[in-house]
């Protein structure tokens, strides 16, 4: 018997025993049955391989084929399967078309059986073998494309290694039909198919993908265990000599009674030992949670705070499974906003798990520390003592947390500390796989989130107090500008009836009675349409956006506002940067945007004065550092007061006699849709400056841009920089463009 039979024979056996574990686990979950199907159909064909090597017999050399056309369906079924686990991310499809190749392989069989063995022709084993190894390549570029699609830095990573497995594994299990035509070749893809099936079997058991130095590990395991047990044999069977058989069966019984009792603590020691040895990551997991905490400082908004934590945490390599918990706002529970790793439960009723929650409000719970507390009670403690330390564990369990470390808040409860929420942590690779510093450092971070948490809530109160304040001076406004015109309305109408309630006769008063209803309907219908407008600003409505030139936009802009009876007395003056790179927006909603900033500046110098309007680039504004073009619009009006100045942009907030106090507002709802900002300054009696920037267009090649000044509205004007001297300069005189 050659050595490719007993290389056939052993890997029979040993993906057998792999498919059968992962299917003695759960045969619930369908992952595992689909890995079970995949495993069993290979070892099949290892067996029906071996027999036709033993026997070298075409019958069975023909059945050997039958569950090699099976292994491509069943390969990729499982790899799209496992590849759509939430952890992972993929979609899930079905092999509908390898289904196809794979009918159509079976008939080939069929007619190589029943009519003309072709089966036995190499021009049909060469498509053969395409189909089967292009099956199983399939699987590899079906990992390839969901690591191009993973987003996580450690899923990315741990998917290529998967990847970059599989395509070794099947590329070595190709070479082994190179013995076949005369090539002298070892057989190391059975070996290589075995490792990478054990491998992934470990994955489905712990509901992620292993790293790297998880997988030495567990191989690290595989092979102190191998060692062991055929020492034991060997000390054992030595002496066994031939004609001994009674003896060697006694023998061979005592040594797998001896392995039997020997392997739980053994596999466990060499487990705890590898893994802790190998995941001796604990400087550069305390660097990055200490700079972790650094940068929580910065942040306000709750997902931002999640995502950090459960990255960080993930990134470390230092625990399997973790998630953030986060009370509701009704108090009635803690919901889960973020995990990796194994997935715990959606929401923890706090009524239902009282007795967790009060342990934790006492500080952080340590799982195994619970359960050699609730195993050291003496037999006469009290009953609810024993209750609720085995509350606890269940519900830790139910949470798959080995660590929980509450975030606590500065206010004070009956019951003690207010819980705003928990962070879960486990390693289900090592027992005591965090030691007191580790914790430490968990309770740090801990601590620092809750403050985040403390500062995120009164932020969003206070967003929520400015968001009614504006809404009430927004209603204020709105109920002021339709009562004005009602109440016209109604005494131009009482005029018109009489005292007795009778039609006057029509005569010169009566017409200029009218007159007024008319007017004011129509400044009701203005209020209306402006209020129309804003809605439909916030809404997004309009035209497409689309790369413009702006110079092409402000030199339309010129030409409305010079021609406007108000702008007679008013200097229009003019300044294009010719090298201002294009944004993108609605050409028809910038116009009405730089439109009314220049009709304001025109009405806010009643008595002449200078508009200057010009365009240029900065590399900075109030939105950060980056590519912007400028429209900026100074006058020499009367200015605006600097308590005004933060209520410019509320909507039905005026300055003006007769304004509806929506043209500002309207504005910055359609440039803030553009991805740009609005900045103002003022100094009273001295003008105005509105500055328009929007980010130049995707794709806009870089260029040398003026440096710019960040502004504040708040503040005191500054001097600012005038744009490059070898701009155009267009002087425009009075009324023209």
């Amino acid at each position: 018997m050659n050595v490719q039979a007993v290389s056939a024979l052993l890997a029979a056996l040993l993906i057998m025993a792999i498919g059968a574990s992962v299917l003695l686990r759960d045969r619930s979950a369908r992952s595992y049955v689909s890995f079970a199907t995949f495993t069993f159909v290979v070892s099949t064909w290892h067996i029906a391989t071996f027999i036709e090597m033993a026997t070298d017999s075409p019958w069975w050399r023909w059945v050997a084929l039958w569950p090699a056309a099976t292994i491509p369906p069943t390969a990729i079924a499982f790899f799209r399967q496992f590849l759509s686990q939430p952890s992972i991310g993929g979609p899930h499809r079905p092999p509908r078309v390898t289904l196809a190749w794979t009918l159509l392989a079976y008939a080939g069989l069929v007619y190589g059986a029943v009519i003309y063995p072709i089966h036995e022709s190499n021009w049909f084993l060469l498509p053969f073998g395409a189909y089967v190894f292009g099956g199983l390549y399939r699987c590899v570029y079906d990992m390839y494309v969901q690591y191009r699609a993973v987003q996580k830095r450690v899923e990315k990573a741990r998917i290529r290694y998967l990847a970059l497995g599989g395509f070794v594994a099947t590329t070595l299990a190709l070479t082994d039909v190179l013995p076949r035509f005369g090539v002298a070749w070892p057989t190391v893809g059975n070996v290589l198919s075995i490792l990478y099936l054990y491998f992934i079997s470990q994955t489905l058991f712990r509901s992620r993908l292993i790293d790297v130095n998880e997988l030495v590990g567990k191989m690290a395991v595989l092979v102190s265990l191998v060692v062991l047990l055929s020492a034991v044999y060997s000390l054992l069977l030595s002496w066994v000599g031939g004609g001994q058989q009674g003896i060697y069966l006694l023998n061979a019984l005592v040594a797998s009674f001896v392995i039997l009792i020997l392997f739980e603590p053994v596999r466990s020691r060499l487990e705890n030992g590898i893994n802790r040895w190998l995941l001796r990551q604990r400087h550069e997991m305390r660097g990055r949670l200490e700079a972790l905490r650094r940068e929580l400082a910065t942040v306000v908004a709750m997902p931002d705070l999640i995502d950090r934590v459960v990255t960080a945490l993930e990134e470390s390599r230092r625990v399997t499974d973790a998630a953030v918990f986060l009370l509701d706002p009704d108090g009635a529970g803690f919901d889960r906003s973020g995990h990796f790793g194994a997935r715990p439960l959606d929401r923890l009723e706090a009524g239902a798990a009282r007795a967790f929650v009060d342990r934790l409000r006492t500080g952080y719970l340590d799982l195994d520390l619970v359960r050699r507390e609730l195993a050291s009670l003496p037999a006469d403690a009290p009953a609810d003592r024993r209750e609720a330390l085995a509350a606890t564990i269940a519900t830790c369990e139910q949470l798959t947390a080995g660590l929980v470390f509450p975030f606590l808040g500065t206010a004070e409860t009956e019951q003690g500390p207010w819980l705003l929420g928990f962070l879960t942590i486990r390693d289900d690779r090592a027992e005591g796989a965090f030691d007191l510093d580790d914790v430490d450092v968990f309770r740090a971070l801990a601590s620092q989130a809750a403050r985040v948490i403390e500062s995120s809530q009164a932020y969003e109160r206070v967003k929520e107090r400015d968001r009614l304040a504006a809404l009430g001076e927004m209603s204020a406004g709105l109920a002021h500008e339709i009562r004005n015109p009602l109440g016209a309305i109604k005494g131009a109408a009482q005029l018109l009836v009489g005292p007795d309630r009778k039609p006057l006769p029509l005569g010169p008063e009566s017409a200029e009675f009218i007159d007024i209803i008319l007017e004011e309907v129509d400044r009701l219908n203005n209020v209306v349409s402006r209020f129309l407008d804003y809605a439909r600003a916030d809404r997004g409505e309009g035209g497409r956006p689309q790369p413009i030139d702006l110079n092409h936009v402000v030199k339309k802009v010129v030409t409305l506002i010079s021609s406007a009876p108000e702008a007679k007395a008013v200097d229009v003056r003019v300044r294009y940067d010719e090298q201002l790179p294009k944004v993108v927006a609605d050409p028809e909603a910038l116009v009405q945007v730089f439109l009314n900033l220049g009709l304001n500046a025109v009405q806010a110098m009643p008595d002449g004065g200078t508009l200057e309007i010009l365009t240029t680039r900065r590399r900075r504004s109030r939105l950060g550092y980056g590519q912007f073009a400028e429209v900026r619009l100074r006058d020499t009006g009367h200015g605006i007061a600097a308590d005004k100045l933060p209520k410019l942009f509320i909507p039905f907030y005026t300055t003006k006699a007769r304004g509806t106090g929506l043209g500002l507002a309207i504005a910055q709802r359609i440039v803030s849709q553009s991805g740009g900002t609005i900045e103002v300054r003022s100094t009273p009696g001295a003008g105005s400056t509105f500055s328009v920037f929007l980010p130049v267009a995707p794709g806009t090649p870089a260029q040398a841009t003026i440096t710019g000044q960040m502004t504040n509205p708040l503040l005191p004007p500054r001097a600012e920089p005038e744009p490059a001297d070898e701009t155009p300069v267009v002087d425009l005189p009075r009324g023209t463009a």
